[in-house]
């Protein structure tokens, strides 16, 4: 099972696009789990009062053979 990690909210809003992705993929090791962690990150946005984002692995309910195994939670700690 994948583990849990953070990242800094400065670290989110300095690095590129891809540079992300692949950071967040070496815990995933999933696309499509990358993506919804990313899109769940961007509608934080650049909120300032945020210090970084919690992000949790959830073994999912899957119902079918091509859904990602695990979800996962982003909270923003402020």
């Amino acid at each position: 099972m994948p583990s849990s990690f953070s990242i800094a909210r400065t670290r989110f809003s300095n690095l590129s696009d891809s540079t992300l992705r692949e950071e967040i993929g070496y815990y995933t090791g999933n696309d499509a789990e990358t993506s919804s962690i990313l899109r769940s990150l961007r509608r934080f946005g650049e909120d300032s009062s945020v210090s970084y984002f919690e992000i949790t692995p959830n073994p999912s309910r899957r119902t079918r053979h091509l859904t990602p195994e695990f979800t996962w939670s982003v909270r923003a700690v402020r």
